[in-house]
């Protein structure tokens, strides 16, 4: 079957992207911790899979992509009034690639292995309509859908970025009668929180995610106190 992954991405400008982690992190820190996901979750997906199509907001900042992504050829614009829309027009985009299984993930769970995404093409290649992986926090940080199981209604009326995401996602799969098989639940990094909770992962195996790793090192001095507590951005 042929493969491919879409990477859900939001152009790393700061004040613009990861504002929940502040004002723990500047804006400028933040958008640079993204650039760092983004390009490690690029980095994984291509150790899976070389068929990479990146589905991209805003439109108008395509070049500040290009400038950090110089090998990624396919980026297509996210479109649609909501999150359903614009991921159910991107594996639209995918499948009119005559491809047959397509894995989406986005770049908020920078240290998930790379074996999930080996393991979601497998069910799909296999017994599976449709692949979640689900995150602590009631969303998915993965969904893959054979060619033939792409359906709006796995889009439609879900909250997204709730708690609710991954349930009514779920419940729109099995009344679509659609065989759905499960990965290994993992984590976003959204509050600072699970950024202390990166931090210490990253500190075990720099390798899973060592832009992030890198990145990370340079800013987290600023981040915590001598407990590992953490101290606002200009704190004393």
């Amino acid at each position: 079957m042929k493969r491919a992954i879409i990477i859900m991405a939001k152009v790393p400008s700061a004040g613009k992207v990861k504002t929940r982690l502040q004002p723990f992190l500047s804006p400028e820190q933040s958008a640079e911790l993204a650039e760092a996901f983004l390009q490690d979750t690029v980095n994984k997906a291509k150790s899976v899979c070389e068929a990479i199509i990146l589905a991209y907001s805003p439109a108008e900042e395509r070049k500040i992509l290009e400038d950090i992504l110089p090998s990624q050829k396919v980026f297509v614009e996210q479109t649609g009034n909501n999150l359903g829309d614009k991921m159910f027009n991107a594996f639209e985009f995918a499948f009119g690639e005559k491809t047959d299984a397509v894995v989406m993930i986005g770049t908020d769970s920078p240290t998930f292995p790379a074996d999930f995404i080996e393991q979601a093409f497998e069910f799909l290649e296999t017994n599976s309509d449709v692949v979640l992986g689900k995150t602590e926090d009631g969303g998915f940080y993965l969904i893959g859908l054979q060619k033939n199981s792409l359906r709006k209604k796995i889009f439609e009326n879900v909250e997204w970025s709730s708690a609710k995401t991954f349930r009514q996602t779920s419940l729109n799969i099995k009344t679509s009668g659609l065989k759905m098989s499960l990965l290994t639940d993992w984590f976003d990094v959204d509050l600072p929180a699970d950024l202390k909770r990166l931090q210490n992962e990253l500190k075990e195996n720099p390798t899973i995610a060592p832009l992030t790793f890198d990145r990370l090192s340079k800013i987290s001095f600023n981040l915590f106190n001598k407990n590992g507590e953490f101290l606002e951005r200009n704190s004393p």
